[in-house]
């Protein structure tokens, strides 16, 4: 009669690994907030309030939830949604490992594809964030565990799991309920698909109701979430793409996830080597094939490429397992074990390489956006008013509750012939008044937005205020500190009363406007601008407005290809009255 071995025999991978993850989170956890939806979901924390975008469309009920529970102990929203993702990474790892093990039947090879997972570029850098990356992955790997066994409590839990899921994230119920279609159908028995429809229809409503009841009611709820319809239509489905190509799409979301060449050259040779070994298994794996599938069609069609590298995350469990079913054909070349762990260790090593100064950066410094409100805390005399470009608002309210602040273009609506209001703009990128920032890295393109890496305190002296009147677009500015006005052809500003007789205006063309040169009207004085700079002054007319003309204009969406639906004549630089 054999002994059934221990759990610490059975399961010793899954604790080896369990705690290098929980480890990995703990050192690489973020100082201080840092991404824009980090300081809504704090918001949406402390107060759950979907009106004022707290959290922002589609909700995330079930993970406000959970913040909210974790925020008990910690009394910092911000840093309870921290603890969430770091707690949620190691209970992730272990239902992957096992999920994988019982699908391939291969304990070494489980263990090292949910470490390729929890360990790629993408996941060190987004798992521990105040997001609901970290918690959705958590239900989806414990739906996955659920998937991967046959029996009644099993068919319950996939309804549960998913669920949660679809609750912390609800993006994911494009992938998820195909995934549950299949699964339903290979179900053995109707009483576990009952089970499973049933467990998934209850926790739905446990987190579906009180979104809903924040949200003021059922009419309420679908007005919150056609915004998101129309914002996502309008933007992640069209504008965010520009002029991409399919191609550079694709590789946004596939390659860029896992870091650089170095990462993804071996990474993807063992996808290939691997896919034989998968595919014989390519019945237990149907569901989660399907789920990787739609999850790839839909960010490839549809998301905004800025965002693919934590978009992707879903869709990389199913390649981080196909790559550990290659290390298999390492194992029986090199004749030893030790070949899995080897290969799964430089994948590792490489990744968490690649994401090094993001890492780093995050770990030791404050994010710029942090350290650019604890200096305004500081220094800035409390009638200050904070302009804000539109991606920094959350950022504004949450860090620096002490000031007004108001959106860029409506407070200077009402505060540009308002001298005595100091003025400081907020903005994502460099300026030329205080500007914080983290080292630049190719993994900071690759793996985030490319937004937050700079940003900008600039006051706005009362001599460089103006009022935009007609044709004149909102204010623009790159991450170096270029920062301009695009204005159509016939365009117009209104300046201050302050008693100054001239006022100076600075324009020029951008380096992909389709002519090299254009004539630009000001009053009765004209000025030749080309892609430099080019400066005219000019007299102030009594009625204090300034009309401006250009003799050419463009369109984007025909000239570059993109979504771009404006006309484009000049770009307005700068403006500053003079004696």
């Amino acid at each position: 009669m054999t002994r059934d071995p221990g759990l610490g025999t059975r399961y010793w991978r899954e604790a080896v690994g369990a705690t290098l993850v929980l480890v990995s989170r703990l050192l690489t956890a973020p100082k201080t907030p840092w991404e824009n939806d980090e300081f809504l979901f704090a918001e949406a924390v402390r107060k759950f309030d979907p009106s004022l975008y707290h959290p922002h469309p589609p909700g995330y009920p079930l993970y406000v939830l959970l913040g909210k529970i974790v925020n008990i102990l910690t009394n910092d929203p911000w840093r309870a949604l921290v603890v969430l993702a770091i707690l949620s990474a190691p209970i992730g790892f272990v239902a992957l490992a096992r999920a994988f093990r019982n699908w391939i039947e291969d304990e070494d090879l489980a263990v090292a594809g949910a470490l390729v997972f929890y360990f790629s570029a993408s996941m060190l850098v987004h798992g521990t964030l105040a997001l609901s990356d970290g918690p959705s992955i958590l239900f989806l790997c414990l739906a996955l565990h659920a998937l991967s066994r046959t029996d009644d409590r099993s068919a319950l839990l996939l309804g549960i799991w998913s669920s949660a899921a679809i609750g912390c994230r609800p993006q994911l119920v494009v992938p998820v309920i195909p995934m549950l279609v299949v699964a339903l159908w290979r179900m053995r028995a109707a009483r576990q698909r009952i089970a499973c429809v049933a467990a998934f229809g209850f926790v739905s409503l446990m987190w579906f109701l009180p979104l809903m009841d924040a949200a003021g009611g059922f009419r309420k709820l679908l007005a919150y979430e056609g915004k998101q319809a129309e914002y996502f239509a309008s933007h992640d489905a069209a504008m965010s793409r520009g002029s991409h190509t399919s191609a550079e799409i694709a590789i946004r979301f596939l390659l860029h996830p896992w870091g650089s060449k170095y990462v993804t050259i071996p990474l993807f040779l063992a996808i290939a080597l691997g896919i034989p070994y998968a595919w014989r298994r390519r019945q237990a794996l149907l569901p989660l094939i399907v789920f990787t599938v739609v999850q790839e069609i839909f960010e490839i069609g549809w998301m905004d490429p800025a965002d693919g590298a934590r978009y992707s995350l879903p869709s990389m469990i199913l390649f981080a397992l196909v790559a550990a079913c290659g290390f298999d054909v390492l194992r029986r070349t090199a004749y030893t074990r030790a070949a899995i762990w080897i290969a799964t260790a430089v994948i590792a090593a490489l990744s968490v390489w690649y994401a090094y100064p993001i890492l780093a950066a995050r770990t030791r410094t404050p994010s710029p956006v942090f350290a650019a409100a604890a200096y305004a805390n500081q220094h800035f005399a409390p009638n200050t008013i904070i302009l804000y470009d539109l991606a920094m608002r959350p950022q504004a309210e949450y860090l620096m509750p002490r000031f007004r602040s108001m959106a860029t273009e409506a407070g200077l609506a009402a505060l540009y012939d308002q001298p005595s209001v100091p003025l400081v703009l907020f903005g994502d990128g460099a300026g030329s008044g205080n500007n914080f920032e983290w080292p630049e890295s190719d993994a900071y393109g690759k793996l985030t937005r490319n937004h937050y890496r700079v940003v900008t305190l600039e006051p706005i002296p009362p001599a460089e205020r103006y009022l935009p009147v007609r044709g004149v677009y909102a204010l623009e500015r790159t991450i170096a500190g270029d920062e301009w006005r695009w204005l159509q052809r016939d365009a117009a500003i209104r300046l201050p009363s302050a008693h100054l007789p001239r006022v100076a205006l600075t324009f020029r063309l951008s380096p992909d406007t389709p002519y090299d040169s254009s004539v630009v009207h000001v009053g009765d004085a004209q000025v030749v601008v080309t892609k430099q700079p080019a400066t005219i002054v000019v007299p102030i007319p009594p009625s204090r407005e300034v009309a401006i003309h250009a003799d050419q204009s463009f369109a984007p969406a025909t000239v570059l290809h993109n979504q771009d639906p404006r006309l484009l004549a000049v770009q307005l630089v700068r403006v500053v009255q003079s004696p």
